[in-house]
């Protein structure tokens, strides 16, 4: 693998776009952004998924900058009954218009008496570039910082099974096969993929795993505490395992559970770490071969990531591991710390690409001919234009790209892309 840093301007959407997307999995919450109104304008051009009712513009003026506590009285008019929770987004006009979210966010919620966090989805990370998913990993942190704390006793005396509840309905029949676990389980991410969570909550109860809870889940927070065991979905969340890591959680380093390869290892080590050993050898390789079929479709296909969301290496690595050619990474920022285990099984053929200038990429793009591009944005439209065939990264993230079913969504997505590219080819028109 060669990892190259091109100091160019990738082509990313701004973070604020997914806040109705998020909105949407937090049926609890109110999400008040605070922003001028072409931030709003973006967030209702851009956003993939509808309006929503509990986002709310508290609209800035820049010739007129909001006086200290303004925005938390905005909030105070703006909440919606029901409301278990605020959360305060404050984009990058807002801190030049001296926004102090955090103080805002503080005295909303001593007014309302009601939890209130400031989100900062253009917060710097330590390493240099943004992901269009950069909000998602703030929000979560933020509801990391809203979950119960407690010791590791506890939070297993408060999984006996006369409290449990029915995690996707599966908490009971965990509990009946759990074979000695030792820490609580709780899981990070999938916030941008609905559905996918719950075939993994149902592996490691397979496993003897009980998992506590997830973030986001829409009927509550899970305790995370000191030893709670904390596995992270998604490749963006180098905030949120922070946030958890903090709390004393045991964030477990491993591959994310995108693909076969993937899911195995994800299983295999949050089990470990919880203390309820399993070998994922033998259901992964009856999975791969489950997707042989699917295998074959992609196989020697040559597919270039353009880079947008940041799950384009996890994505790469598993196709790369069904028999597809990957020819290029892009990554608008690459966390190598955070994603180490992920770069090391990315393989040696792969070129991963720092922060890549978009006018370079359609250049290689051109002299390559790629069978696909997952093609970010900006950069979609133009190479249809070209001849190109295409497809977003948030095709992969909307369909539920994790765990063994998970593999399988990726590979028919892309099996149906080829599918009707060629049906339309043999129609000449």
């Amino acid at each position: 693998m060669t990892i190259l840093n091109e100091s160019g301007i990738p082509d990313v959407l701004p973070p604020l776009h997914a806040v109705n997307g998020l909105a949407e999995r937090l049926p609890g919450a109110q999400v008040i952004v605070a922003g001028t109104r072409a931030e709003a304008h973006l967030v209702r051009s851009l956003s993939p998924a509808p309006p929503n009712g509990r986002v709310v513009f508290a609209a800035l003026d820049p010739e007129d900058p909001p006086r200290q506590g303004q925005v938390a009285g905005l909030i105070e008019d703006s909440i919606h009954p029901g409301t278990g929770f605020v959360l305060l987004v404050c984009g990058r006009a807002a801190s030049y218009l001296g926004v102090d979210a955090a103080f805002e966010a503080r005295l909303a919620s001593r007014k309302l008496d009601l939890p209130v966090e400031a989100v900062y989805p253009d917060a710097p990370y330590p390493t240099p570039g943004a992901l269009s998913t950069d909000l998602e990993d703030h929000v979560l942190a933020a509801l990391v910082g809203l979950c119960p704390k407690r010791r590791t006793s506890e939070l297993l005396e408060a999984a006996s099974p006369a409290k449990r509840g029915g995690l996707f309905g599966l908490r009971g029949r965990a509990r009946e096969e759990a074979t000695g676990q030792a820490h609580p389980v709780v899981l990070l991410g999938a916030a941008l993929s609905p559905g996918s969570v719950a075939g993994l909550v149902a592996e490691l109860a397979r496993s003897g795993v009980e998992v506590s809870g997830v973030v986001p889940d829409a009927e509550g927070l899970p305790p995370v505490g000191e030893g709670t065991v904390v596995g992270v979905l998604d490749p963006n969340l180098a905030v949120a395992a922070g946030a958890a890591r903090d709390r004393g959680a045991r964030v477990v380093r491993t591959l994310l559970p995108i693909g076969v390869d993937g899911t195995a290892r994800f299983l295999q080590d949050v089990a470990a770490e919880a203390g309820a050993g399993s070998s994922e050898v033998m259901r992964a390789r009856s999975v791969w071969e489950e997707l042989g079929a699917l295998r074959n479709r992609v196989r020697g296909k040559r597919i270039f990531f353009a880079g947008d969301t940041g799950f384009e290496v996890p994505l790469a690595r598993f196709l790369a591991d069904a028999g597809a050619v990957v020819l290029e990474v892009g990554a608008p920022r690459l966390d190598r710390r955070f994603l180490a285990e992920e770069l090391q099984a990315l393989g040696s053929g792969v070129d991963v690409v720092v922060s890549p200038d978009w006018l370079g990429q359609m250049k290689r793009i051109e002299e390559a001919r790629p069978d696909v591009v997952i093609a970010s944005p900006g950069l979609h439209a133009p190479l249809v234009a070209r001849g190109h065939l295409c497809r977003s990264p948030r095709d992969f993230v909307g369909a539920g790209l994790h765990g063994y079913e998970g593999a399988r969504r990726i590979l028919e997505l892309l099996s149906g892309t080829f599918d009707r590219a060629e049906a339309l080819d043999a129609l000449s028109l």
